[in-house]
């Protein structure tokens, strides 16, 4: 279960850079990091990712500690394929499911530098995989393996944008970005549902 947790986080925290509502304001805030100076840019990608890893380990060792005594397969299953069935529905009908901003929560937030700001907001689609991760944390009941999995989702999550704000924008990344965000959905989809057959086949 330990290994599972933090492939899965790892995974999970990289898929949900390309997912269509995150993609394109990390493009953004990549694209503005890449126009500052070295010192500048690595400040703003340090505060992103230091802040974004604070809050994933936060909001995993929580549930760790809390803990969930049982999570049947049957329940599984079923979470799993809402969740499958949120992202294809999104693809054809807009869904107003809101970003968590949790840097609001912070006096005279309006101040905050962009990299915090986009640290400690969780976009939309990305919050059945934050959920996904939540859950198994909270099944290992194991704080300590809980944080390092939001270390491994942070880090992931982050990696694509430290990559676009040092190596920049070609036409064919662009091109490939474009696609990505298109055909994410899909993938985690089918991710989710290969995940709840898996638990049916290994549960009867």
């Amino acid at each position: 279960m330990n290994t599972v947790l933090l492939i899965t986080a790892a995974g999970l925290g990289f898929l949900a850079f390309f997912e269509p509502c995150t993609i394109a304001t990390h493009t953004i805030f990549a694209v503005r990091a890449g126009r500052d100076t070295t010192r500048q840019r690595w400040s703003a990608l340090a505060q992103l990712l230091l802040s974004r890893t604070a809050l994933l380990a936060t909001i995993f060792g929580i549930a760790a500690w809390l803990g969930l005594k049982d999570f049947s397969p049957r329940a599984a299953i079923a979470v799993l394929s809402a969740m499958a069935a949120i992202y294809l529905i999104s693809r054809w009908i807009y869904l107003p499911v809101p970003h968590i901003e949790f840097f609001r929560l912070i006096p005279r937030h309006g101040r905050l530098a962009q990299g915090l700001r986009l640290g400690l907001t969780l976009p939309a689609c990305t919050l059945p995989l934050v959920a996904v991760v939540g859950i198994m944390s909270a099944l290992t009941r194991q704080p300590e393996l809980a944080i390092l999995a939001g270390l491994a989702f942070a880090g992931m999550f982050s990696l694509p944008t430290v990559w676009d704000s040092t190596h920049g924008f070609a036409a064919g990344h662009r091109a490939f970005l474009s696609k990505a965000a298109a055909i994410s959905p899909y993938i985690t989809a089918l991710l989710l549902l290969g995940g709840a057959l898996l638990i049916w086949r290994t549960s009867v």
